[in-house]
């Protein structure tokens, strides 16, 4: 039986609705809650039942395609409870992104523990900022928590959402802020706010917003929105991972979760991919029950759908998951006690990703492949951590290089487009997945259609090509020997699967899988704690000019099979906008931007003295 397609329990009950039940907080404020129960004939069946819970600020009535709604859920014998956050739609208080959520979420679960059609068995799903709630809840380890299925969730909201290597992540900020208020109260109050919102998330008017950025106190459309504007400007304040990023809700103690069945949905183009990556880490480290991964081939939005398309490749048939069948069959076992023959112990189910022939399907997208694979640790024990190095000639080689130096201008005024990748709040500014890395007029971010590597402030280098089928599975980090001109400047990498010259792409189609950045001045990092990876900007260090420094950047994970005939790339450079904004190369904080921007002359060093290198995880 298929983790991705399970087979679902059947139907046997009727539904009974009972909505905006007005749950009293700690602090007195009431949120929004609708009540979904088994019934038979238009009455209640006597019960009592285990319970799903959902807490969201996207509204409770809401409910996205391959998703689990409440007839879903009482239909097959759960009570399901949907809640609006505090200060979102029908709760009362004020909205504030992530730091309430634990306290709210816990005084949930004790009014449900209190009514008479719960069994005592609680369990806490969500996806995006509502797997964010869910996290909250199970951290707090409540009675009666039961089991949890968390889907593309944050894991530290620092390094998964507001940041990135020290880099602003823009196109997610801007456009999650502004989604956000665009349906907040005081855009639900005043038409004119909602409207100005609304003009606000169309594309030219966000891209506008990001080349603007930072965006001062009040003096953008987020001052028509105050409570949001002020949770905005701390998230571009507090760039260092400090205090203000170690409340709860926007960080997750995995240590303090009970030992419960817990079932992660991720997709390796994800933005929160390295969330997901710690959280499987983090939840099972000291715990005996079940902590497993489904970690799909798609993007933020693929969870909500069962399409073969991943950004502007088809990877086919094994890429959809059947969502609400996988978190059926895990709280069906988990919850209910029902055998559904999932396996017991942890284990990591990865969509590798494939390459193919380089043809177009009918529609117009690269046709690719993928099959899963599962595996009983992550990363995989099998995989041997290879390093390859920057060398003459632009290659990357095995073999440690001779010294060399390249080098290159950063122009902040023209930065590397942002084509694909992690992204999860785009709009049409930048589509999420993998993506032919060339210019796309139809993007407001490009000026032509040339592929990236040929532009002067990208450097590529890459393997021969290969001559057999070479599987890429686990961690990826780049270590890069640098030098500038200026007292600071970023650096970006991009592991890109580089296909050969076909009929329907004459230049080949180079594919991304993974990229990453550092803020060189916020280039150094310790661990978080237990089950975290790599976290950049613990301090802030300029550049002495000229001064040769060691930066990391961390791409996460990825599982992807480069074929014969392929070259494993990467492409190095220090902008990727507007995904992340762009560095003015002054030094500045990024909420303290004055001065113009200079271009930078920045600098790789590669040879026995200054080893450039990728680590990729081989395997077989």
């Amino acid at each position: 039986m298929s983790i991705v397609r399970p087979t679902r329990s059947p139907v046997t009950n009727g539904v009974a609705t009972l909505h905006d039940i007005m749950i009293p907080m700690r602090d007195g404020a009431r949120l929004a809650t609708d009540v979904y129960l088994p019934a038979k004939d238009g009455a209640l069946l006597p019960g009592p039942f285990p319970v799903v819970l959902e807490r969201t600020p996207y509204l409770k009535t809401r409910n996205q395609t391959n998703t689990p709604d409440g007839a879903f859920w009482a239909s097959r014998g759960y009570v399901f409870v949907t809640q609006d956050c505090r200060g979102r739609h029908k709760s009362d208080g004020v909205f504030i992104s992530y730091p309430v959520e634990g306290d709210d979420g816990v005084d949930t679960m004790a009014w449900i523990m209190k009514q008479p059609w719960c069994n005592g068995k609680v369990a806490v799903t969500g996806s995006s900022y509502y797997a964010s709630t869910a996290q909250a809840i199970l951290c707090r380890n409540p009675p009666g928590l039961a089991a949890a299925v968390i889907r593309v969730g944050a894991g530290d909201y620092h390094e998964d959402g507001a940041w990135s290597g020290g880099a602003f992540q823009m196109t997610h900020n801007i456009n999650y802020s502004l989604g956000l208020a665009a349906l907040g109260k005081e855009a639900q109050a005043d038409p004119a706010v909602k409207q100005a919102f609304e003009k606000a998330l169309e594309t030219a008017e966000a891209f506008k917003l990001m080349q603007r950025s930072p965006l001062a106190p009040g003096q953008s459309v987020m001052a028509l929105a105050p409570t949001y504007d002020d949770w905005y400007q701390e998230w571009q304040q507090h760039e260092l991972y400090d205090d203000y990023w170690k409340q709860d809700g926007y960080r997750f103690d995995y240590r303090a979760a009970p030992d419960v069945p817990i079932l992660l949905i991720g997709t390796w183009y994800d933005e929160f991919l390295g969330g997901m990556l710690d959280a499987y880490t983090g939840y099972a480290e000291g715990k005996t029950a079940p902590v497993q991964m489904a970690m799909g081939g798609g993007f933020h939005s693929s969870v909500y759908t069962m399409s073969t398309l991943a950004g502007d490749v088809d990877f086919g048939p094994g890429l959809p998951m059947d969502v609400p069948g996988m978190i059926l069959r895990w709280f069906d076992q988990h919850v209910r006690g029902i055998e559904t023959g999932l396996p017991q112990g942890r284990q990591f189910h990865a969509f590798r990703l494939e390459g193919a022939k380089g043809e177009k399907t009918k529609a117009g997208n690269l046709q690719a492949a993928g099959s899963w694979q599962t595996f009983a640790s992550w990363p995989p024990a099998d995989a041997a951590p290879t390093p390859f190095y920057l060398a003459r000639g632009h290659a990357l080689t095995a073999t440690p290089p001779a010294a060399a130096t390249f080098s290159y201008d950063h122009d902040p005024a023209n930065p590397v487009p942002t084509i694909g990748g992690n992204v999860s709040s785009g709009l049409q500014i930048v589509r999420a997945g993998p993506a032919d890395q060339r210019g796309d007029q139809t993007l407001l971010q490009c000026n032509d259609t040339h592929p990236l590597a040929e532009r002067p402030d990208v450097l590529s280098f890459a393997t021969p090509m290969l001559t057999k089928d070479t599987e890429i599975t686990g961690a990826i980090t780049v270590t890069l020997y640098v030098s500038s001109s200026a007292v600071d400047t970023d650096f970006t990498a991009k592991l890109v699967d580089h296909y050969p010259p076909s009929a329907d792409y004459p230049d080949g189609y180079a594919m991304n899988i993974v990229d990453g950045i550092v803020r060189a001045r916020l280039r150094h990092f310790s661990q978080k704690g237990p089950g975290y990876r790599r976290l950049y900007a613990q301090s802030d260090e300029k550049l002495t000019p000229g001064k040769i420094v060691e930066v990391v950047i961390d791409l996460w994970s990825t599982s992807v099979l480069f074929k014969a005939g392929h070259r494993i790339r990467l492409d190095i450079a220090s902008s990727n906008f507007p995904r992340f904004d762009v560095n003015p190369n002054t030094g500045e904080k990024f909420a303290e931007r004055r001065l113009p921007p200079v271009v930078a002359r920045n600098t790789i060093h590669v040879g026995p003295d200054y080893p450039s290198h990728v680590v990729l995880p081989l395997r077989g």
